[in-house]
């Protein structure tokens, strides 16, 4: 049997029943030091009910669901002796999800997987959904681009087992010092923050647009839905000047269409593919500064990284439909046939939608609305 420890974020931070933080309640904000919020239905979850919970998981069925997902890692068999030294660590609080990071020592290696710990009404409806559409994007798509399931509860606290992908950060716009001046800061730990180049920011939104893009169905509209940066759903590993994106939730996937037919001619393939578009560029513009506070539109020069990002994702995903390799062709040509005033008022019944019309979202989009069609078309010139 291995040996099991718990950590708050660090292993300078140990915790256990003897823990003072060991009865009291999990914060439900991303905001570490907020205070949980009034409970609803359920009893507020604690630290120890939350690593319990934990325990009883991983160590279920002779530590089967470790066993299983190290095997798959290492690409080899591994036994519950193998298992020498197992360490969890609580990442941070979410409206969603607790993520764990599970540390596994098996003779010279160290394995990561996360665990996804739905603690609040919210999470416990939304990761079966989630487990779900995971395990039918890793069979559509197998590219790495998110968490393979290796195993999940849905007991007590509901919970799954996946990939960890280690050296990769949360990111969000925020503001530099006494300035206006909006950047992705990147959240790795360092004492002072680290921004992005402006190639390295190209590359993050060029990455997150493609693996969206990639994972549209065109025949049915299906898409990864809902997403958001503010909720920290993407992350990046910095390389040098370039810059690696990864999705680390999938909540659903569904259609945002009125139907849940498969699309039946090419006009309204080419129609459900633009309000997928429209809405794709007016999501990535939008994160809350530092992840928690006011809502804030990206800057500009992220345009054209998320259109090109689009383009390469839309021909994937037509290779993989059998389309013609000329698709993402047509598409352009068919954005071109509208003027800018037909793709406002497209764009205007989108986000009145899809977005609470009283939300921050709502006001700032239409805040920028205008110029943002504007930029679409330039990008979007022969």
């Amino acid at each position: 049997m291995p040996t099991l420890s718990f950590f708050l974020a660090t292993a300078d931070h140990p915790i256990d029943d003897n823990h003072p933080l060991w009865n009291q309640p999990l914060p439900d904000s991303r905001n570490p030091e907020g205070m949980p919020s009034k409970p609803k239905m359920r009893k507020a979850v604690t630290y120890g009910r939350f690593f319990s919970a934990i325990r009883r998981f991983c160590s279920s069925n002779g530590w089967n669901p470790l066993v299983t997902a190290a095997s798959c890692q290492l690409n080899t068999t591994v036994t519950e002796k193998d298992l020498k030294q197992v360490s969890v660590f609580l990442e941070k609080h979410g409206a969603f999800y607790h993520p764990g990071r599970i540390q596994i020592t098996i003779q010279d290696k160290i394995l990561f997987f996360v665990i996804n710990v739905a603690a609040s009404e919210r999470g416990r409806k939304a990761l079966p959904l989630e487990v779900k559409a995971l395990k039918r994007l890793h069979m559509d798509r197998p590219f790495g681009w998110f968490p393979k399931v290796y195993d999940a509860s849905f007991e007590d606290l509901p919970m799954f087992l996946g990939d960890w992908f280690e050296n990769f950060h949360e990111f969000h716009l925020t503001r530099k010092k006494n300035t206006e001046e909006v950047m992705i800061t990147v959240w790795d730990g360092a004492v002072n923050r680290r921004f992005l180049s402006i190639d390295q920011a190209a590359d993050v939104y060029r990455g997150a647009s493609m693996i969206l893009t990639a994972c549209y169905d065109p025949l049915s509209a299906r898409q990864i839905f809902p997403w958001h940066h503010a909720a920290g759903d993407f992350v990046v590993r910095i390389d040098g000047e370039r810059a690696t994106t990864r999705l680390i939730t999938v909540r659903d996937y569904i259609s945002l269409t009125d139907t849940n037919t498969e699309l039946s001619d090419e006009k309204e393939v080419l129609d459900a593919l633009m309000v997928f578009f429209i809405h794709l560029t007016l999501r990535m513009r939008l994160d809350r500064i530092d992840g928690v506070s006011t809502i804030v539109w990206a800057p500009d020069p992220c345009l054209a990284p998320v259109v090109d990002g689009f383009l390469k994702g839309l021909d994937l995903t037509a290779r993989i439909n059998g389309f013609s390799e000329s698709f993402p062709d047509l598409f352009r040509l068919y954005f071109n046939h509208h003027d800018e005033s037909g793709l406002f008022s497209l764009a205007h019944r989108i986000c009145t939608s899809v977005y609470d019309r009283q939300s921050e979202e709502t006001g700032l989009i239409k805040k920028h609305l205008p110029e943002h069609i504007r930029e679409l078309k330039r990008a979007f010139l022969p």
